[in-house]
């Protein structure tokens, strides 16, 4: 999971270059949140099956307007309420073929409901607390003539009253944001890292945390990932891996050209799925909801692929008309949620001139 994360850290090499001790601080406890809902969601899938780990997990999107209401106050609109509800209803009708399909005992059902319940509010969790600390430490940007992201600071950061677009104050100099360019935001930023003093106080540093350093530090989720690879999967690799690959009733089980191509698929598809999040979520007070709500439109996009695929192998995985009108109600909840305001804003403009 983590390999494709990492790799495509490797892609923003600035990301890497700025990297300095105080971002592996700040960041670090939403890695361990990430592996340890990673670890939850996984064995979710495990335990409950496919459909009751999707109903459950669209619950990512409650629990993230919850957090972000309970921890800074911020609220949804009614209409991306109504999406929000809609994309979780809708999700939920296009499940019901699979939870009916379902064979796995009680017990094992409710631990992965649990576990399915758990990653989601780590998820949510995660993602308000990303879209914090680059709100927060993501200073004000405006473009430069060669159109890449300019940074603006702030000597106080941390504080509640921290206003994007304020001049900054940098060992005594003030900085605007019309003398501020990119050379500049590199060398403050290793400066201020670099000073004792700032490590001290916090005051006077540029404290800047940008999408390209937070996708490097959560990228080193990769860590426990090799630990768990080199002490577990490899001693057991006949018993896990092998021995059961062989023995699935498909058409490619056993397949090891096919399997290595799933694989690294996977990996790919996860490395673009998270550079994708890592610059999403900081765009906007909700954003963090925002991208919950993609995690739904995602499900929906999993069901159709899945019926393209694997159809002919298990039938569970066939388009149904529960399933067909599940997706196209996601898809519209997902548009009302973005563009619902502005329908109903512009209904009302209308109805007022008229």
């Amino acid at each position: 999971l983590y390999i494709g994360q990492f790799m495509g850290s490797l892609l923003f090499f600035e990301g890497w270059r700025t990297l300095r001790w105080y971002h592996i601080r700040k960041i670090s406890p939403l890695v361990i949140l990430d592996v340890v809902s990673n670890i939850a969601y996984w064995t979710a899938l495990l335990k409950a099956g496919s459909g009751i780990t999707t109903v459950v997990y669209t619950t990512i999107v409650v629990f993230s307007a919850l957090f972000q209401f309970l921890l800074f106050g911020k609220r949804l609109s009614y209409n991306q309420m109504l999406g929000v509800a809609g994309i979780i209803g809708f999700v939920s009708l296009a499940s019901v073929d699979q939870v009916q399909s379902n064979s796995g005992d009680a017990g094992s059902m409710l631990l992965g409901v649990i576990l399915a319940a758990a990653a989601a509010a780590g998820f949510g969790l995660d993602f308000v607390i990303a879209n914090y600390l680059l709100e927060v430490y993501s200073p004000e940007r405006s473009q430069n003539p060669s159109g890449s992201v300019v940074h603006v600071g702030s000597s106080d950061t941390s504080s509640s009253q921290y206003k994007r677009g304020a001049a900054s104050s940098i060992n005594g100099t003030e900085i605007g944001p019309s003398k501020y360019d990119a050379d500049l935001e590199v060398k403050l930023l290793i400066e201020g890292a670099d000073n004792s003093d700032n490590e001290d106080d916090g005051k006077n540093a540029l404290e800047v945390i940008t999408e390209a350093q937070l996708q490097v530090v959560m990228s080193l989720g990769i860590i426990p990932s090799v630990l768990y690879f080199l002490c577990y999967t490899i001693p057991y690799r006949q018993e896990e891996i092998i021995q059961p690959s062989n023995q699935v009733d498909y058409p490619n089980g056993g397949n090891w050209s096919y399997i290595w191509m799933i694989y690294v698929f996977f990996i790919m598809s996860n490395g673009t799925h998270q550079t994708g999040y890592f610059y999403t979520v900081g765009e906007g007070p909700i954003a963090a909801v925002t991208v919950s709500v993609n995690k739904g439109l995602q499900s929906a996009i999993v069901f159709l692929g899945s019926a393209f695929v694997y159809c002919k192998e298990q039938k569970s995985q066939c388009l149904t008309t529960l399933k067909i009108v599940g997706m196209i109600g996601v898809v519209l909840s997902v548009i009302w949620y973005a563009a619902g305001d502005m329908v109903v804003e512009r209904y009302w403009s209308r109805g007022s001139r008229d």
